[in-house]
């Protein structure tokens, strides 16, 4: 029975998920693929992790970049952790509006950039990198 079972599986079903696998073949995009994934899954950008990436690097790497969240929005925390991810070798300050987050010690001078994870900025402040709908980031006086 082993025997005629294993021989009909090589014989029929072997063949057929072959041909299924190289017709729906997984195609890797490149160094940034799953970044790029979980970015354009929160802010409909396309391809933006590089982008997002060469933003970072133009900020002074020992200044802190502050993310803002909303820990009630699932994307906004999730899009606030890649952010983090991406913003290396920054270090990175996470401020959750619902529990009422602030800066903590956080000096102002101290600080390259502010995230805007699916918030919107304050209107007084001046207009920063956008990335989608999702995502502004806003770099500090001193620098870009």
């Amino acid at each position: 029975m082993w025997v005629v079972a294993i021989v009909s599986f090589l014989a029929l079903g072997a063949p057929a998920i072959f041909r299924s696998a190289a017709r729906s073949s997984i195609q890797f995009a490149g160094p940034f693929h799953s970044s790029d994934s979980f970015l354009s899954f929160a802010t409909g950008v396309n391809n933006g992790s590089e982008r997002l990436i060469a933003f970072f690097g133009s900020l002074p790497s020992s200044n802190e970049i502050l993310i803002v969240v909303r820990d009630d929005d699932q994307r906004s925390a999730f899009l606030g952790m890649l952010v983090a991810y991406l913003a290396w070798p920054h270090p990175v300050r996470i401020v959750n509006l619902r529990n009422g987050g602030t800066p903590g010690s956080a000096k102002p001078e101290s600080i390259a950039a502010v995230a805007f994870c699916r918030v919107q900025p304050p209107s007084s402040w001046r207009r920063g990198e956008r990335f989608g709908d999702s995502l502004e980031i806003v770099p500090t006086r001193g620098t870009k």
